[in-house]
């Protein structure tokens, strides 16, 4: 469902550049409106995207917040730009199958612990396709959820997870690990919450760029999930409440002084995981940089040390 709205936005947009772009030709501007139905799309994403890091600049300078400033946020945002069109202009309308799950250990693998995929918000599994190619390239398992509705409350995405988790714990006989980028890490937060034992069916959970205290931009947004994304909301505090009963799988945080989209730094971290510090990333950057790959490698590892079971072998 998700992709089918991507592509109808998609779609509405190149329509419009199109149809603009025809205006201009038509009105004695040529040049103008060729170079406006070719490069309006990737210029508009660059724009939306420096637009958020200009009111992330903007809101750490007021509040005195330490923040990337220079060319790591000028690297920052031409990297996201590129991410950014490569995620809502191809692989996300379009490539939403092109790296299926692969809940099953293979012979050579290097983790038999399989990984639980969660994406963030206005997103689907083809987020993840850098990560699915090179989890499936080192045959590592993997299932990568789509969130849907798209507009829906956080806590309903939790019988998607459920059913991710337990496909893989069939698949391979070991308790997986969660990683959850942005809107994601709340989503599977609310899941391990909804019952005592969820902790107890994963290795762990991974969050990078999760609002755990919220996201000041969510403020302009009006969808369910958005609502419950804003700092303070009613939402966040009962799933803090909820979570002070249960215990807790190990936990780390990974997060970026650079994010346009979850800022201060402070408000990705999580009161008693791990945290990772990751300079100069971006929001999307974040979920393939080196340091997250590092990250969730050694908690594969770690589990499957954990489970009593050697690298690459199969039950």
């Amino acid at each position: 469902m998700t992709a089918r709205w991507l592509r109808l936005l998609l779609l509405a947009q190149v329509s419009l550049l199109m149809l603009l772009g025809g205006a201009l030709v038509w009105s004695g501007h040529p040049w103008a409106g060729l170079l406006l139905a070719v490069l309006g799309l990737p210029l508009g994403h660059g724009l939306f995207t420096g637009l958020h890091m200009a009111l992330q600049a903007a809101w750490s300078v007021r509040h005195g917040v330490p923040a990337c400033r220079g060319w790591p946020r000028w690297r920052a945002w031409l990297s996201e730009w590129w991410l950014s069109l490569r995620a809502f202009a191809w692989q996300q309308p379009w490539r939403e199958q092109a790296c299926p799950d692969q809940p099953f250990v293979r012979q050579g693998a290097r983790n038999r612990t399989g990984v639980v995929l969660v994406h963030g918000h206005f997103c689907n599994r083809a987020f993840w396709t850098p990560l699915m190619r090179s989890l499936d390239a080192q045959g590592t398992p993997f299932a990568a959820v789509n969130l849907e509705p798209l507009p829906g409350d956080i806590s309903a995405y939790g019988a998607i997870i459920e059913s991710a988790v337990e496909r893989l714990r069939a698949g391979t006989g070991c308790a997986p690990v969660l990683l959850a980028h942005s809107m994601g890490g709340l989503a599977a937060r609310a899941w391990l919450a909804a019952a005592p034992a969820n902790a107890g069916r994963v290795a762990g959970l991974i969050t990078i760029g999760t609002p755990h205290a919220g996201a000041w931009i969510a403020r302009f947004a009006t969808s369910i999930n958005a609502s419950q994304m804003r700092p303070g909301s009613p939402w966040l505090r009962a799933l803090q409440a909820r979570e002070a009963g249960f215990a807790q799988p190990p936990r780390w945080c990974i997060a970026s002084d650079c994010d346009q989209l979850v800022y201060p730094e402070d408000a990705a971290w999580l009161a008693g995981a791990e945290r990772v510090h990751v300079r100069g990333a971006g929001h999307i950057a974040l979920a393939f940089h080196p340091v997250t790959r590092q990250c969730l490698q050694r908690f594969l590892d770690h589990a499957d040390a954990c489970s009593g079971r050697a690298d690459g072998m199969v039950a």
